[in-house]
């Protein structure tokens, strides 16, 4: 069993000194930075005079007393219901085939989605298909117009729309006839989100888009709102649409999660990697669950050994930092290696 990666509930954005933080299944109270995480039943404890400011995931701020401990579930309404969080299990792929990257495993919000894919070394054009229940759109694009640092990408057109609650499939065929149905891993197809549940994403997109919030932090915020619901495709092409100085710890890190989610572990060892690299001495929480994301993609990678080290390591930070919940599933995760 892959161990998931972990979506946020509310988060710290806006702090004016030491707030404090304990978490169930922490042992004590530890002092937190700014985007840091808080999930329901969290207790929060800023200094005297500390003005401390919360991002509730229904879209909202709130702020928090200062001086006394206080529930999260005091301060934000109870968090929206997450997406089940399933997990692609990764298969080894061939980079000379063109997988797919995008949309990949995932609901949509939008009727044209970007398609992506891997441009496979040698190929000098591609054969695109969208296939679902009574659509099979084709065409042809050559390498040269559509591909850039090792990905391709086009954008759907929309001119055979998709229709929500049919289950499509990107197929895309190199001219050098390599495709990307020797990619064996299951649960490939995306399908549109139902129309409830799009009304009331776009209702706490508007109020996040709306606000006055950090600028590092707005998208952080609607990438995460995008995955709790899975449309982890969109969520992806936010984070990766940022420039690299608009880019914080969390948002490596969740990058990581969101590729991992969908088991593009070459894809997901990078933003691991700069998370690591980032918060180190910073954010020790950040740190210790891009360590357990990258340990998981070295591991499928073939890097057992390397894999097991990094888990060990985040381990050992939340035994630090008192973390009983984390240690038991590093633990639980580590008998099944």
């Amino acid at each position: 069993m892959v161990s998931k990666p972990v979506l946020a509930g509310h988060w710290i954005f806006k702090t004016t000194g030491r707030v404090e933080l304990e978490r169930e299944g922490w042992s004590r109270f530890h002092p937190v930075p700014n985007y840091t995480t808080i999930n329901p039943g969290d207790l929060v404890r800023p200094a005297s005079g500390v003005r401390v400011k919360v991002f509730c995931d229904h879209g909202k701020i709130r702020s928090v007393t200062a001086g006394v401990t206080t529930g999260i579930n005091a301060i934000c309404p109870p968090p929206r219901r997450k997406s089940s969080g399933r997990i692609v299990t990764p298969r080894p792929v061939d980079r000379y085939i063109p997988y797919i990257i995008s949309p990949r495993a995932t609901r949509l919000l939008t009727y044209t989605p970007t398609l992506r894919w891997n441009d496979a070394t040698d190929a000098n054009s591609f054969t695109v298909t969208v296939r679902g229940r009574g659509l099979d759109w084709t065409q042809e694009f050559s390498r040269d117009k559509v591909c850039q640092k090792g990905i391709c990408q086009v954008v759907y057109p929309g001119n055979k729309p998709l229709k929500p609650g049919v289950s499509y499939k990107l197929v895309v065929k190199a001219d050098t006839n390599r495709s990307s149905t020797e990619d064996k891993t299951g649960g490939l197809g995306f399908k549109l989100i139902d129309s409830d549940q799009a009304k009331k994403i776009q209702v706490i997109d508007g109020l996040i888009k709306g606000q006055n919030l950090p600028k590092e932090f707005k998208p952080l915020a609607l990438a995460d709102l995008y995955g709790d619901y899975g449309l982890t495709a969109e969520a992806i092409e936010i984070l990766e649409g940022l420039e690299k100085n608009q880019k914080i710890v969390p948002i490596y890190r969740l990058l990581g999660d969101l590729y991992r989610r969908i088991g593009l572990v070459l894809e997901a060892e990078i933003p691991y990697s700069k998370a690591v690299e980032l918060a180190e001495n910073q954010h020790w929480e950040e740190l210790a669950a891009a360590k357990a994301g990258l340990g998981e993609v070295k591991h499928a990678r073939g890097n057992r050994q390397e894999g097991v080290s990094l888990l060990e390591q985040a381990k050992a930070i939340y035994e630090q930092f008192g973390d009983r919940k984390r240690v038991g599933e590093i633990e639980k995760r580590l008998a099944e290696l």
